[in-house]
């Protein structure tokens, strides 16, 4: 009888341990087999993976936080030097000279890239500053753990699917390089690297760009550049083409200016229906270009400018008005400095 007593505990304890996992799911199941069944991946090494799974309860946490969502671009009052808004959380002193120090460290990289894909050194610079503070912060979170934390974990969000996909790309992606998925560290996000590209932006985006026949965006600064570089060219960047310009207008055409600010930062108007408005640029534009009007918050008001196709996309690597602005800016920074006589 004792026995028999035994047995049933054992197997109750056992099956209270398996059913307590939260990846022991139908759905879990299911993403396993079609793993196995596409793309080859081994089974057993799948379900170890999910077994050793550890929930990320901090992820929303880290989401809510995001500068993006709750920062404003230079919100704060002059004499508040504690105050932390997007503009001095990046584009700061320490980050200008990081990233000349950079510049000088990957010259020849720079101007590489610059002439295969037209994207100025001081723009792979100041996005590589603003990700990762030049690859010195490339995050600590376990990818695996986290994307399957946020596609099928209890804790899911609506961006469920999204995440889904990332982690089908972070399998393949370990498996095409031979890297281990257990060991792979990233943001909460699942973002890699110095450049911090996402799995797919990894798998379709990621160049080896000092030909040492493997890519390499955690140690290899050429990779990171020539990635970035990649990226931007890809998603429609335009060598030598304007990212902001310097709006001119009347107090006329105020109402007009601060209505097309509120549209999308994608380019959507012709420069000549401006021109026709008396809104002007001090840059040269041409009639039929297409643009927007992008506002930001000085501490001495509104600014307006002209938004181009290169400052939307910035925005296609994050989809941020308040990023965009803050690698122009960076940008632009990082090369006055540059160039600043000693």
């Amino acid at each position: 009888m004792l026995r028999i007593i035994f047995i049933f505990i054992l197997f109750l304890s056992i099956t209270l341990t398996h059913a307590s996992s939260p990846y022991d799911t139908i759905e879990v199941d299911e993403f396993i087999d079609y793993m196995h069944d596409k793309h080859t991946y081994d089974k057993q090494k799948l379900r170890n993976l999910f077994k050793n799974v550890k929930a990320e309860s901090r992820l929303k946490k880290f989401f809510k936080r995001a500068p993006e969502r709750t920062l404003t671009w230079n919100g704060c009052d002059k004499t508040d030097i504690n105050c932390t808004n997007y503009k001095n959380l990046f584009v700061n002193k320490s980050h200008i000279k990081q990233g000349k120090d950079f510049w000088n460290k990957n010259e020849y990289m720079l101007n590489k890239a610059y002439k295969m894909f037209g994207v100025p050194p001081e723009i792979i610079i100041a996005i590589i500053g603003i990700e990762t503070k030049f690859g010195q912060r490339t995050g600590n979170f376990k990818t695996f753990d986290t994307l399957a934390s946020l596609s099928m974990g209890p804790n899911k969000g609506r961006r469920a699917k999204f995440f889904k996909s990332e982690l089908i790309n972070f399998l393949l992606l370990c498996k095409e390089n031979n890297l281990n998925p257990e060991k792979i560290k990233g943001s909460y996000a699942g973002a890699l690297g110095k450049p911090q590209f996402i799995s797919s932006s990894y798998r379709n985006y990621a160049i080896d760009f000092d030909n040492d026949k493997k890519i390499d965006l955690w140690n290899s600064n050429a990779d990171a550049i020539g990635s970035v570089a990649n990226y931007l060219y890809k998603h429609g960047w335009k060598k030598n083409n304007l990212i902001l310009s310097h709006i001119i207008y009347n107090e006329d055409s105020s109402e007009l200016v601060r209505d097309f600010s509120k549209k999308s930062y994608k380019p959507h108007t012709k420069y000549k229906y401006f021109k026709d408005n008396y809104i002007n640029s001090k840059e040269y534009i041409y009639e039929n270009s297409l643009i927007s009007v992008i506002a930001r918050k000085e501490q001495d008001g509104n600014v307006y400018s002209f938004g181009h196709k290169n400052f939307y996309v910035i925005t296609r690597y994050n989809r941020s008005r308040l990023y965009a602005l803050a690698v122009h800016f960076l940008g632009k920074n990082i090369k006055s400095y540059k160039i600043k006589p000693n």
